[in-house]
């Protein structure tokens, strides 16, 4: 049962649709993709005037920068903005961890840059992925912090810039922080009917880089090792290694190489995605990987070099996972509202708090569609209901700690 507080609590953040929308657009029309730090920190600017109002304390911890790998196999490095972590009673016997992410997918010159409403549809850059549950958070925690409920728990809400390309840097302050905390909440947008994600897939990202000779085409082709024909055989051969029957995905993303039709190009690249179920399976895939690359390498002559990892493990649906999934379907209940999940291909920082050994639910944000699209929308009705079940879930937490109960 719902405590009589936080029926209360639900009841008030049922009139906050309207400012959650408002700063979720905020947020929003700020178009802050991965490698556009200045929009990143106009979000962050938002983030932390608004959390600072509620929380103890604020910290800007810096990330180191990452690495790619570009087509003649030189490296660029890319800066990075910092992880915002917010944290209030972290002495309190129940420690929450929330996270979320302020970048999207949409680069610093996307036309998609507005938000509009239409009927339940707040369209716009990041509005479901995932800007709207960073005001989930927010609301959330504002109506908690103000209630007797807040001496029962404390919480850190870390906050990356780098969560789309694959929590290069944040990761492993991720990891850090989960071994300090009770719960993980995460907040990547529910599907449209609310279903959440319960197992994820692991993901790893990885280039390939050719280096053949280079020769003209008409007067001395054969004296050439042709780069692109070489990675073309990768392509395939990797494709091939794509199984459905056991959940394994390889998918070959970009290729680029060669200057003109009249040159034996002799520098290539591949970038490819890998999804696995599996620990095994990943460790197996990059064995067969290494397998065909040598092969390759030895009857063309190019020479072929891997670079990546897994940024993402898989993440199970484990029994104790599963009973922390059915108190939020308590919770959910207590609010009308029916909670279901399945498992899902897709990838977030939640499998990084999970093979942190942290239990933790990974779409607790706003209800959206067609994320990572120019068509992207949320659920306008869902941001007070996510705020809502923010609130009852976190009530039972606390009862069910104060019993012994919590499945951690």
């Amino acid at each position: 049962m719902l405590s009589p507080v936080a029926q209360g609590l639900c009841t008030r953040v049922m009139s906050r649709s309207k400012t959650m929308i408002a700063q979720t657009i905020a947020l929003a029309e700020q178009v802050s993709g991965s490698h556009n730090l200045d929009g990143i920190y106009h979000c962050q600017s938002l983030l932390g005037e608004w959390f600072s109002q509620q929380v103890e304390s604020t910290e800007y911890r810096a990330l180191p920068n990452f690495c790619e790998y570009l087509a003649d196999g030189s490296v660029k490095e890319h800066r990075t903005a910092p992880l915002q972590i917010f944290t209030s009673r972290p002495d309190a016997p129940l420690q929450l961890l929330f996270t979320g992410h302020s970048d999207t997918v949409f680069p610093v010159d996307s036309s998609f840059r507005q938000c509009w409403l239409q009927g339940d549809k707040l369209h716009g850059p990041g509005t479901a992925d995932m800007k709207g549950g960073l005001v989930v958070i927010l609301e959330a925690l504002r109506q908690l912090d103000r209630s007797v409920l807040a001496s029962d728990f404390g919480y850190t809400v870390a906050i990356s810039p780098d969560e789309e390309i694959g929590s290069l840097g944040s990761a492993p302050e991720l990891v850090k922080l989960a071994r300090t905390h009770h719960i993980g909440l995460t907040y990547e947008p529910a599907l449209e009917d609310g279903t959440l994600a319960g197992a994820r897939k692991g993901s790893g990202n990885f280039t390939v880089v050719a280096h053949g000779l280079s020769a003209h085409a008409g007067r001395n082709f054969f004296a050439g090792r042709n780069a692109i024909v070489a990675l073309a055989e990768v392509v395939q051969a990797l494709a091939n290694l794509s199984d459905e029957s056991r959940g394994i995905s390889v998918n070959c993303g970009v290729i680029s190489g060669g200057e003109a039709l009249n040159i034996v190009p002799d520098t290539a690249s591949l970038k490819f995605n890998i999804r696995v179920t599996t620990l095994d399976q990943a460790d197996s895939l990059i064995d067969q990987i290494d397998h065909i690359l040598q092969d390759i390498e030895a009857h063309s002559g190019v020479k072929l070099t891997r670079y990546g990892s897994y940024t993402r493990p898989p993440k199970p649906m484990s029994p104790d996972l599963e009973r922390l999934f059915k108190l939020l379907q308590t919770a959910g209940e207590s609010l009308g509202q029916m909670i279901q999940w399945r498992a899902t291909g897709g990838c977030c920082e939640g499998n990084n708090l999970a093979a942190a050994g942290l239990l933790n639910i990974d779409t607790l944000g706003v209800r959206g569609a067609n994320i990572h699209t120019e068509q992207e929308y949320a659920c306008v009705s869902s941001f007070t209901e996510r705020a809502a079940l923010t609130i009852a879930f976190i009530d039972t937490l606390i009862s069910q700690h104060k019993r012994g109960g919590l499945p951690c």
